[in-house]
């Protein structure tokens, strides 16, 4: 498996689901076999792939739990290459279950290891809870989305401190992390640079593209789409199409 990426956000309403729909979509799109694990109970990026709610028997937390291997939920979605382990409600449960376990963190990468996919797109839950802990151990890449708003890196240290204790012993420059900036508008001059301003750490951990604020994109949750199939000529679908580019770029140099 060459590249499994953890998007990850505590924060909620950054735009985490739809970045992970849409990269892997893209990542799909250009010919790589492509798998979107959801480890979110809420399962907004399952619906959003176009799976149907209550149309699978078995998701994600049957397999945390022992009961199935992973191989056995997987699922099929519209876009050619691009597979789907679903998730459910009863992840949450899940979550309580396996946090008093030892080695709680390996859940994940056991269940995913021997997979014959390109990509692995994790979708994390907004918390860094078990779930997430899991994601950031079984990946080797970071997404962070970071919406550009005043209150946007509320908590960002804490998810710093956590990769960090999760994959102890490597420096920022070693670690492939990469922040994407969300719901950007160019005309709100001030936030953006005081968004900037206070990544300036990270900066060089920025992806380039930044994902414009665009009504297609929350248009595209409703039909169940990605912005690819749903309005391919939206600023939405360039943007993405964009941090697809950069993110192979990345992939191919590292």
């Amino acid at each position: 498996m060459e590249k499994v990426v953890a998007v990850t956000n505590q924060k909620g309403g950054v735009g985490k689901t739809t970045t992970s729909i849409n990269l892997s979509a893209g990542i799909a799109l250009e010919g790589h076999k492509t798998l979107l694990v959801d480890l979110d109970p809420q399962a907004n990026a399952t619906v959003g792939a176009g799976i149907e709610p209550g149309s699978y028997k078995y998701a994600i937390h049957d397999v945390l739990e022992g009961r199935q291997k992973i191989e056995s939920i997987i699922l099929e979605t519209p876009i050619s290459n691009l597979h789907v382990a679903p998730s459910h409600i009863r992840l949450d449960k899940t979550e309580f279950l396996i946090t008093p376990k030892t080695y709680k963190e390996t859940f994940l990468y056991r269940a995913i290891k021997n997979l014959d996919y390109d990509f692995v797109i994790i979708d994390c839950r907004p918390a860094l809870g078990t779930l997430t802990i899991n994601a950031l151990y079984a990946c080797n890449f970071i997404l962070v989305p970071c919406e550009m708003g005043r209150y946007a890196l509320d908590g960002f240290s804490d998810l710093m401190n956590t990769i960090f204790e999760v994959k102890p012993g490597e420096e920022i420059g070693e670690i492939p992390i990469r922040i994407l900036l969300t719901k950007f508008e160019i005309r709100n001059t001030r936030t953006n640079d005081w968004v900037m301003d206070q990544l300036s750490t990270y900066r060089n951990n920025i992806f380039d593209i930044k994902i414009r604020k665009n009504e297609a994109l929350n248009q595209a949750h409703m039909v169940q789409q990605p912005i690819f199939t749903f309005q391919p000529g939206s600023t939405g679908a360039q943007d993405h199409l964009q941090l697809v580019k950069e993110f192979l770029s990345l992939c191919q140099t590292k």
